[in-house]
Formats: C-alpha cells, structure tokens, sequence
C-alpha cells in the first residue's frame, strides 16, 4: 500500500510539472481559447487530488499555475469590458479565482489543508458560477 501512495504521488508531481511546462506560454497569450480552460480544469483536478494527499510542493505548484492562468482570463475579460462589453462578472469571478489559488498557497505553506481544501472547494464553485454564465458551447 505504501508503495502504491509513493506511486501515485509520483505521478500526480509528474503532471504537476508538465502543467508547469505547458504554462509558460499560456501566460504570455492574451486571448483565451478552449486550451486554456481545459489546462486551468485540469490543474484544478490536479490541486484538489493534490491537497487530499496533504502533498504540499504539488498542490503549491498546482496554485501557482492557477495564479498564472488565471491572471491571463483576468487580462482578457479587462479588455472585454473596455471594449464595451457586459463581463464585469466575469472579471469580479476572475479575481476572486485569483484570490483563492493565493489563498491556497498560503494555507499549503501552513500545512493547513483544511483550510486549503475548502478554499479549492470556493474556487471550483467560483469557476462553475461563471461558467454558469459564460462558457461557449
């Protein structure tokens, strides 16, 4: 059984770092694309498996990708609304996502998990609510 968790934990690191690879150029785009959206879903997946086994470094590099990705849909729902268009949500969503992934991982540099945990929970929903209202089909 031991062996099995070391596995998992060593292929959970592994994605973690290939999302970290894969990131870089995300945060030097502007526009948002489905890609983009997959990779912020599946760090997310990624950070909440992370937290359930208490595996800090993991779940800190998951956050800090989140952070950076969403600081790139933060760029871009800026210039939506000053183009005019109704996405001030969006942006008020964007921001808090940014405010929990920063939360995340200063609760992981705690070791408080619990804490971190709920906090991914709020940043799930913060994702699903705007979703809710924005996501194309």
């Amino acid at each position: 059984m031991r062996n099995f968790v070391v596995a998992v934990r060593f292929v959970v690191l592994l994605s973690g770092l290939n999302l970290l690879a894969i990131s870089a150029p995300f945060a030097e785009e502007t526009e948002m694309d489905m890609d983009l959206m997959q990779t912020i879903e599946s760090t997310n997946d990624n950070l909440s498996s992370n937290i359930s086994l208490e595996n800090a470094e993991s779940a800190k590099a998951d956050a800090q990708t989140l952070n950076e990705l969403f600081a790139v849909v933060e760029e871009h729902y800026k210039k939506e609304v000053a183009a005019g268009n109704d996405v001030a949500e969006a942006l008020d969503l964007t921001k808090k996502s940014i405010k929990c992934s920063s939360e995340i991982m200063t609760f992981l540099d705690q070791k408080d998990f619990e804490s971190a945990a709920n906090t991914a929970t709020d940043l799930a929903r913060t994702c699903k609510t705007c979703h809710n209202f924005y996501k194309e089909d």
